[in-house]
């Protein structure tokens, strides 16, 4: 009797997993559609059915195709500025995804994609989750995502608090999530080191971010710091930015002026990498924000948080919780951004090699403890499962 009944629930749980639509502009390289990503691998995990409609475009393409899940082709707008009759055939593009693939849950990040998806969700009746990465959407975009979504996810407690400005009661918190096999302890990538010309006992800065906006100014201050540390007192000093972006041109420039100035090559521009483990690997120490900052974390590596809000400073087990409420700069910070307080920071820590190595220790056991991609999946699942049940009623 107990096998039987034993049985059945585990029938009622087959028939019970979600048929998800993961939606997307595009499939470029960037923190949502990396977290996307490596949310989707861990829902398929969980046997949990995932579907893709994006422009089938970017650098991350291969890796979506590589999760052999069906990947639609949506020709997605940058602007949500549509005739009506765009507007209407993408929408019905979207409705037919929904019905052929038998969806249950349509999850969207971005705008104006997340728009028209919520548009086509609805249309059929079909329960729809939101997560908010930032604060940057329009005001007007984030109302009508915000009236198409069932359910809202944000990625920091400052999110939160953005989100409730606009009406929203409960926002779920759920922060991005890494998964961990993925940025394995102790790996050396000696050979890529050895490719950039870079000494085995020279000391690393790497910077990693879209080229653009904030981030690209975020950026240029970091250069100019570490022109100072190459002065005086790091000669061997080595410095990685990792990106692209519209302002790309502008650091390229600057690292120019910055190594004429310093009389030595030690600024490597490596534009938009997949494996950023690999050049995590390589740093001593990683200036970013949002998921980058997790992501060097999990690289065991000590990281400088700095983002578009602002500057927070190194992160470490006594701060972790003031660091994520601040999204490591992206949502709240704790003061401005200036080449002295960046320069003084990695002049600190560069120069102590031993405390290097065990904040980047503590880094990725607060990874493990708090942003674990499998922890973020079974939470997510669980939202999915609420806001079936509970319809769409917004």
């Amino acid at each position: 009797m107990k096998n039987s009944v034993q049985n059945n629930f585990m029938e009622v749980l087959k028939v019970n997993k979600e048929r998800v639509l993961l939606v997307t502009d595009a499939l470029y390289i960037g923190g949502t559609e990396t977290h996307v990503l490596g949310l989707a691998k861990e829902l398929l995990k969980n046997d949990v059915f995932i579907t893709f409609a994006a422009r089938k475009e970017g650098s991350l393409v291969s890796s979506y195709e590589a999760l052999n899940c069906p990947i639609y082709h949506i020709d997605f707008p940058k602007t949500l500025d549509l005739e009506e009759k765009h507007e209407r055939e993408l929408i019905e593009k979207l409705e037919e995804i929904i019905e052929a693939e038998q969806i249950s849950v349509v999850h969207f990040h971005q705008s104006p994609s997340g728009y028209l998806a919520g548009k086509a969700a609805k249309n059929k009746g079909i329960a729809t989750v939101l997560t908010v990465h930032g604060t940057y959407y329009p005001n007007d975009e984030i109302r009508k995502l915000l009236k198409l979504s069932d359910a809202v996810i944000c990625v920091s407690p400052p999110l939160c608090d953005y989100i409730k400005s606009f009406g929203v009661e409960h926002p779920y918190l759920v922060p991005n999530g890494i998964n961990l096999e993925e940025y394995p302890r102790d790996a050396t990538y000696g050979e890529l080191k050895k490719e950039l010309n870079i000494p085995e006992d020279s000391p690393v800065a790497l910077y990693a971010s879209r080229i653009t906006w904030a981030k690209a100014s975020v950026c240029s201050i970091f250069l100019r710091a570490c022109k100072d540390l190459k002065l005086n007192p790091i000669p061997n000093l080595h410095v990685i930015v990792v990106g692209d972006g519209d302002k790309l041109r502008d650091i390229k420039n600057l690292s120019q002026i910055i190594e004429k100035a310093c009389k030595d090559s030690f600024i490597h521009i490596v534009g938009e990498q997949k494996n950023m483990h690999a050049y995590y690997s390589m740093a001593d120490c990683v200036v970013g924000t949002g998921r980058v900052a997790l992501e060097a974390m999990a690289s065991e590596k000590a990281v400088i948080a700095v983002g578009n809000h602002g500057y927070f400073g190194m992160v470490h087990k006594e701060n972790i919780d003031e660091a994520w409420n601040y999204y490591f700069g992206d949502h709240g910070s704790k003061s401005p951004c200036s080449r002295h307080i960046l320069r003084n920071d990695l002049k600190k820590y560069l120069l102590n090699k031993e405390q290097l190595k065990l904040n980047g220790i503590a880094s990725r056991e607060i990874v493990e403890e708090m942003f674990n991609i499998q922890k973020i999946a079974t939470e997510i699942i669980k939202i999915y499962a609420e806001t079936t049940k509970g319809g769409t009623e917004s």
